[in-house]
């Protein structure tokens, strides 16, 4: 392999981890909010068969970013929620 072939590879490489950071941040920035955890669960929705599994992945999601659940499980999430959406209703 040539020496520009690999300078071309590298540049890739870090191309693509800046753009991977780039979205883990908009994503923790996202879920790191009540309201951007509920966006992105309604976002999110349509390609989940159940809310449930939905809820679980998502919360998943953060205890990696923030290495703690957002709620304790979907009861919590799904009271939350409600609360939420009739505060903004008001």
């Amino acid at each position: 392999m040539q020496p520009d072939q690999v300078k071309q590879i590298l540049i890739k490489a870090q191309q693509y981890e800046n753009r991977i950071t780039a979205e883990k941040l908009a994503l923790a920035q996202k879920l790191g909010t009540t309201k951007g955890f509920f966006q992105y669960y309604f976002d999110m929705l349509p390609y989940f068969q159940t809310q449930t599994g939905c809820f679980n992945d998502i919360n998943l999601l953060h205890n990696k970013i923030f290495k703690e659940d957002k709620y304790s499980d979907y009861d919590s999430f799904r009271k939350q929620m409600v609360r939420y959406l009739k505060s903004r209703h008001k």
